[in-house]
């Protein structure tokens, strides 16, 4: 196979001895300054370079005899140099300049040409990598009216999103992937994920998302699926400023007079939400709670009646101290969705260096309504054993700033600080009506919650490349005498709190009377109420040393590096539950708390000393379970990037990676992770010829539980509407990964590219009702598998569609499509409890297909620019279950459409339609799509509408 393999190779090989090389430097005519950032592409061909720091590029592999070649760069007039002698095996110099382009709006689209810069850039970045790359830049992204990174991560081959808010790469759920925000990870507030929340970041700030879907020793060990990696946006080349207006209707959501929402929540289309009242520090940690007094005896004592008065007045205090509640939503009405952004910057000299600024603020409102879901729970055998119909309304809004300050401190040295605040709110009210209920024929079960969560991200960088040159006189020594350390410190405060959490469920009998505690009722049994507060700090910092290897003939670098990931977690709990039901209006559960008079007893004085308190509310229960946990990670790393020959680049290294993880529960128990593992990573990329490359790659990866995975606490998971424990026994998962892939370059800014990937994971972590009994009800924890395994085969395409005729240009088509089968085989206890399953079945939260397609098309001269675009993610397995089906999500097919015009030079008017088919979001029993629905529901179409100035 060896030797077939290599008979392909070697012709390609040999042509590419005879090629030459073309390298250069570029200036602005303007100042006569280096030019960094400046694209050099020969015609003809997809080779292409990127200017350095210091204005220089070397284009390598170009094919002899005259060649045409190309600058160009956002900002200013492109170049196109003709009659470039290009000789066999040597190297020809060509230098240039680029001059400022002043322009209006109509001679920029004729300048424009034939691709745009940051596409091409981005793919030329994507063949230059070690690893296997796909990226997304801020053009594309704006097109496809991309408001978050989670939108634009859904883009990309291989990856599927969860909520909007988590991805899932090669199907391999959230937590085998890494965020980074410019290279260094971010924390987590979200108690259930590694990962923070995709939707936290805003568009406006995002220069490109990469996507690195194999493993190169420089990169953090704890992924297997891949590691996202959110640049923001760099520093202008002139001055600038940019604001977006927008809104959007959604006829299912907004000016409606029956929006369910907390009564308290601002319906205003604007706003800053606020949130229900904080709960007193003094009453975290609250595990017993003061019962009221029982009835006076006639053989009172003044001791005992003292003892009792105080009993009463300690219930009396704690009532007060919560205050009232309302605990259902209300029909209140809906406005439109509202947000904007707004972003500026320039480059200015300060003390005789570079200064740059860029600064951005963001804000969005957006109202949900979902009416008439469909819930259903079953039996193993698939037997209803509650159906009901659940209206709910969501009032998200999100806002965040960010900060990027770079200055020069010397030629080529920069020295960067970025700042980023995200915030997101979201304030939900449900209400569920089950009107088939076994065992309670005849009544009916109401479900109210109200839920305020909200997240914050505070994110400090500093970072810093410096060449380091230094002269020495030993000539073995000469090769090493140049290099480049890059470094990065960050600081992050991630919180999610969520104030007075409240529920309440209760029957309702034909006669109209409502009660609580049934046995039968699904947990809380009594009016309740919860508190949490997280909050999760991180310092992380690292070093990279990179060493061009000068004394090899072909281009070749060492890499080294050290990081260190140092985060800690506290979490805080409350719960308290209330009894009594006298004066409760069934069809008002605000009614049940909302008169302060609840909140006292009345005393009823008999004779004498002796006294009856009344309560006609009470808590009756209360429970914490907080936790602290810290997790330290460090690491070093060895890598090497080396030119074999022209046809052949091997990247290869090993990456020696420590983790200690620990919680503390208190009295519910501890949990551990302290171990060392080596990570070692290569892969070789083939050029057959000078745009096609062939990429081989193997990496040892890990993935480590979360906080909350291993915490041995129970709480409410509300996505899903189950309730989970965790297994503090949970191990580590090791993943190796073996990956191929072809890719092909046609033209600048064209890509095709196909492949398989292979991984093996053992001890992967799932999500896994162990009880035998309702599907979604019993004893619900993350559990260990012994292994799974996942195949896939990955499909990419990109290309303008002018080849076919000259009235296309300007219209590109992109697809990008994965197959993926993953499986992990059944226990013998599952088997022998459900002896119909068969042996294997896929892992969780994993899709056999994710299809992304994309029309764009910008006339040349109007203006006018029109994408649609599709997702299309096979159904995934959201909850399994050791007896009968497991719940399967089936996510819903995405199709959005835009267009937009620019007039008046400075103005962009877009219009938009998303989610245009309004497919059913729906999760069934067993992966078919007809099984019986475990809940299902509809979104409605959203039409917006945006104006954009650019000045």
């Amino acid at each position: 196979m060896a030797f077939i393999f290599l008979s392909v190779l070697l012709p390609f090989a040999a042509a590419a001895q005879d090629n030459g090389s073309v390298a250069g430097s570029v200036v602005n005519s303007w100042n006569g300054t280096p030019l960094p950032g400046v694209m050099v592409t020969v015609r003809g061909t997809t080779l292409a370079a990127q200017a350095d720091a210091s204005g220089r590029f070397e284009l390598k592999n170009v094919p002899p005899g005259e060649q045409v070649l190309r600058f160009s760069k956002s900002g200013f007039a492109s170049v196109t140099v003709t009659e470039v002698r290009v000789l066999s095996g040597q190297t020809t110099t060509v230098n240039g300049n680029l001059r400022p382009e002043f322009y209006d709006l109509e001679e920029y689209e004729v300048t424009a040409e034939e691709f745009a810069d940051q596409t091409e850039k981005i793919i030329f970045d994507r063949q230059q990598s070690g690893a296997m790359v796909d990226a997304i830049g801020s053009e594309q992204f704006s097109k496809l009216g991309s408001a978050d990174a989670g939108a634009i991560v859904a883009r990309v081959t291989g990856v599927s999103i969860v909520d909007g808010k988590y991805a899932v790469v090669r199907g391999l759920s959230d937590r085998y992937t890494r965020t980074l925000l410019n290279g260094v990870e971010v924390p987590s507030a979200d108690p259930y994920k590694l990962s923070p929340q995709l939707d936290l970041f805003p568009s406006a700030m995002i220069d490109r998302i990469s996507v690195s879907k194999t493993f190169t020793p420089d990169q953090p060990g704890g992924t297997g699926g891949g590691t996202i990696d959110i640049r923001t946006k760099t520093f202008p080349e002139k001055p600038f400023f940019k604001f977006t207006l927008g809104t959007s209707y959604n006829p299912n959501s907004n000016l409606k007079g029956d929006f369910l929402a907390d009564p308290n929540s601002s319906m205003a289309q604007l706003a800053w939400p606020s949130g229900p009242k904080p709960l007193s520090p003094d009453l975290f940690g609250l595990t017993e709670v003061p019962r009221p007094p029982g009835p006076s005896s006639s053989r009172e004592t003044p001791t005992r009646a003292n003892q009792r008065a105080a009993q009463a007045n300690a219930v009396q205090g704690l009532m007060q101290q919560l205050g009232t509640s309302d605990f259902a939503g209300q029909l209140r009405t809906s406005p439109l969705n509202s947000g904007f952004t707004a972003s500026g910057g320039a480059t200015k000299p300060v003390l005789g260096h570079n200064f740059g600024f860029f600064g951005g603020v963001n804000y969005k409102r957006d109202f949900l309504s979902i009416e008439d879901a469909k819930i259903g729970r079953y039996s193993p055998e698939g037997v209803a054993k509650r159906l009901g119909t659940e209206q709910r309304g969501n009032i998200k809004t999100d806002y965040g700033a960010n900060v990027n300050l770079g200055y020069e401190l010397w030629k080529e040295s920069l020295l960067g600080f970025n700042f980023m605040l995200a915030h997101s709110t979201d304030e939900e009210a449900r209400h569920a009506t089950f009107t088939q209920f076994e065992g309670k024929e005849g009544d009916r079960l109401e479900r109210w919650q109200l839920r305020y969560t909200e997240r914050e991200i505070y994110n400090y960088q500093l970072n810093g490349h410096h060449p380091l040159p230094f002269h020495v006189e030993n000539k073995f020594l000469q090769p090493f005498a140049e290099s480049e350390l890059d470094w990065v410190v960050s600081l992050a405060d991630t919180t999610q709190n969520e104030p007075d959490n409240r529920f309440m469920n209760y029957f309702v009998s034909p006669d109209g009377q409502p009660s609580f505690g049934d046995a039968a009722t699904p947990f809380p049994q009594y009016p309740s109420r919860y508190f949490r507060e997280i909050s999760e700090n991180g310092f992380n910092w690292r070093v990279d040393w990179t060493l061009p290897l000068d004394f090899l003939p072909h281009e070749s670098k060492l890499k080294a590096g050290y990081s260190s990931s140092s985060n800690r977690r506290d979490f805080k709990e409350q719960y308290f539950s209330y009894t009594g039901s006298g004066g409760f209006d069934v069809n008002n559960p605000n009614s049940y708390l909302n008169d302060p008079a609840y909140l006292e007893y009345v005393a009823n004085h008999i004779s004498g000393i002796r006294t009856n308190y009344n309560f006609s509310r009470y808590i009756t229960d209360s429970f914490a379970h907080p936790y602290t946990a810290a997790l330290d990670v460090r690491a070093a790393y060895l890598m090497g990037d080396i030119g074999v020959f022209k046809w052949l680049r091997v990247v290869a290294g090993v990456r020696l990676e420590s983790t200690d993880l620990s919680l503390n529960a208190g009295r519910d128990g501890t949990a551990q992770i302290k171990q060392s593992d080596l990570l070692p990573a290569a892969s070789m990329i083939f050029t057959m010829v000078t745009n096609v490359q062939l990429r081989l790659s193997y990496g040892e990866t890990l993935s480590r539980p979360s906080f909350r995975e291993l915490a041995p606490i129970q709480n409410y998971l509300p996505d899903i509407g189950v309730t989970a424990t965790g297994n503090p026994e949970l191990t580590m998962t090791s993943i190796k990964s073996y990956d191929i892939r072809l890719e092909w370059f046609p033209n600048p800014g064209d890509l095709i590219s196909g492949g398989f990937f292979y991984k093996q994971l053992e001890n992967p972590v799932e999500l896994i009702d162990k009880t035998i009994g309702v599907a979604g009800e019993g004893q619900i924890t993350w559990d260990n598998r012994d292994s799974g395994r996942v195949l896939g085969f990955e499909f990419e395409a990109r290309k303008s569609l002018e080849f076919m005729s000259r009235h296309l240009k300007g219209l590109t088509f992109g697809v990008n499509a994965s197959y993926i089968k993953s499986q992990t085989e059944h226990t013998q206890v599952e088997l022998q409890n459900n002896p119909f399953a068969a042996k294997t079945r896929p892992l969780y939260d994993q899709s056999p297909y994710i299809v992304n397609l994309d029309f764009n098309y910008e006339h040349p001269t109007s203006g006018t620019a029109l994408t649609i675009g599709a997702n299309f993610t096979g159904e995934r397995i959201v909850l399994a279950t050791s007896l009968g089906e497991d719940v399967y999500e089936h996510p819903p097919i995405s199709l959005d459409a835009a267009i937009s015009q620019k007039f008046w030079k400075h103005w962009t008017l877009r219009f938009a339609v998303k989610n245009i088919l309004d497919p059913e979001y729906l999760q069934t029993l067993g992966a078919g799509y007809g099984g019986p629905v475990f809940q299902s529901y509809r979104r409605g179409r959203t039409y917006a509408l945006t104006l954009t100035g650019e000045f």
